[in-house]
């Protein structure tokens, strides 16, 4: 096996992976309309070789891309119709492009130096044939893309989105750019895939778990505890960073309380979706409509079509995830409880880190366990996040302020964490990081 055939059959792997569980009836419309999608605007732009836009030959292909794009957006909200090398992806769903046109099109996508395309908004008749005649008009000599992306913008088409060349990367290849693998890239994904996937709910589009769950996959791969993880997600939208940070303290916590990955999986999603029951109208406006946006958020999930166990895991998660252990509901499920545990912990960092310790936090939490928490996982949290959590400021023996960068790595590290240190007047990160096995030792904890 080559390279290029391994690099494409770890790719088909892990998009495997990151659809167990899913609801294949999802999977299969987005390959089925993903595949007409693409063999359909080849074809559109093929025809362009011996017809104008305008003529009538373009009437029932165009009428039929109309219908398979707006069909994909209320499926998946954003469509991403991508190429890489002899391959077609609709949304990281692979789509069989051999044999019908389909595999023109990264050639003719490539001229222009494109090699996907983004649909934020579903395209009426007249925008497609604009399409097509961009598409098929000769690419500029210089800086292609750029002028391609011009004439659509020009053409009224700016939500048509366009994405560089992609290619499979070979094993060992070193070109200086940063791999799609490394931890700062998957929290970077997952952050855009939250902020789109909050604007298409906003839209009234449906939720797609698919790349979410492939970006929460890679994190679980890479290991929750990763410094990247727990950095703070400067310039980045407030719920999109509390969505992040919900996610990676209950990833920690279901894998050190023991379940399997496709449960993790779920949780994760859950986790990165739990606070979409804002967008409800009226959610935001008083006590009342915020005590409902848990039911708000299963309402947006349950438009997803189809029910099995993963979507009843994640509806669960968060339905429950404001739920008391010894409630008068009875107790969460499990992935509610995990949910509850890291939500509360956020916030309760966020509320209150300035004035108190994260460890004093967890030790709040810790005596909730039983009333408002699941009391065994309760105590994974804390063992988890280790004596000195995440973020915890330290004074260390040599004079100079750090902060904790991500949990222990094994239950004999619980009390040595690894830290950077940080500016004294203006709080910034200075210097590499650094393990306390090390040295030196630390003076005391901080708020803050």
């Amino acid at each position: 096996m080559d390279e290029l055939a391994r690099a494409q059959s770890e790719l088909a792997r892990t998009l495997g992976r990151a659809r167990a569980g899913e609801d294949r009836a999802l999977h299969d419309a987005v390959r089925e309309r993903g595949e007409q999608l693409a063999h359909l605007l080849a074809g559109v732009v093929r025809l362009t070789r011996v017809h104008a836009p305008e003529n009538h030959a373009f009437d029932a292909p165009v009428a039929e891309l109309v219908r398979v794009l707006a069909d994909l957006h209320v499926r998946l909200g954003t469509v991403h119709l991508v190429t890489v090398e002899d391959q077609t992806y609709v949304n990281d769903v692979r789509v069989r492009a051999e044999g019908k046109g389909g595999k023109d099109l990264g050639a003719d996508l490539a001229r222009h130096g494109v090699g996907g395309l983004s649909f934020h908004a579903a395209l009426d008749d007249a925008a497609i044939r604009r399409l097509v005649r961009a598409l098929a008009a000769a690419h500029a000599a210089t800086a292609p893309r750029r002028a391609l992306g011009e004439a659509l913008g020009a053409a009224g088409l700016g939500s048509v989105e366009l994405q560089g060349i992609f290619r499979f990367r070979t094993t060992g290849e070193e070109d200086g750019e940063a791999s799609v693998r490394l931890p700062e890239a998957v929290a970077a994904r997952m952050i855009a895939l939250v902020s789109e996937t909050f604007d298409n709910v906003g839209a009234g589009r449906v939720v797609n778990p698919l790349p979410l769950r492939r970006a929460v996959m890679e994190a679980i791969e890479l290991g929750p505890a990763s410094s990247a993880f727990w950095a703070p997600f400067r310039d980045t939208p407030p719920h999109a960073a509390h969505a992040l940070e919900v996610a990676f303290v209950a990833i920690l916590v279901g894998r050190a309380a023991g379940f399997a990955p496709r449960f993790l999986q779920d949780v994760g999603i859950a986790a990165l979706l739990h606070d979409v029951g804002y967008l409800a109208p009226g959610v935001a406006d008083d006590a009342a409509g915020l005590a409902r946006h848990p039911v708000e958020g299963v309402r947006v999930v349950l438009r997803q079509k189809g029910f099995h166990e993963a979507k009843v895991r994640r509806l669960r998660a968060i339905l429950e995830h404001h739920r008391d252990f010894a409630g008068p509901a009875g107790p969460p499920s499990p992935a509610g409880a995990i949910l509850r545990l890291a939500e509360d912990y956020s916030n309760v960092v966020r509320l209150y880190g300035a004035r108190v310790t994260r460890a004093d936090a967890l030790g709040a939490m810790l005596r909730a366990g039983g009333r408002l928490y699941h009391p065994a996982l309760a105590q994974v949290l804390v063992n988890a996040l280790g004596r000195h959590p995440p973020g915890t400021l330290l004074e260390l023996a040599d004079g100079r302020l750090a902060r904790v960068a991500a949990p222990p790595e094994s239950p004999a590290r619980w009390e040595i964490p690894v830290v950077q240190h940080v500016d004294a007047s203006t709080g910034a990160p200075a210097g590499p990081l650094l393990d306390l096995a090390d040295g030196p030792a630390v003076r005391r904890v901080l708020p803050g």
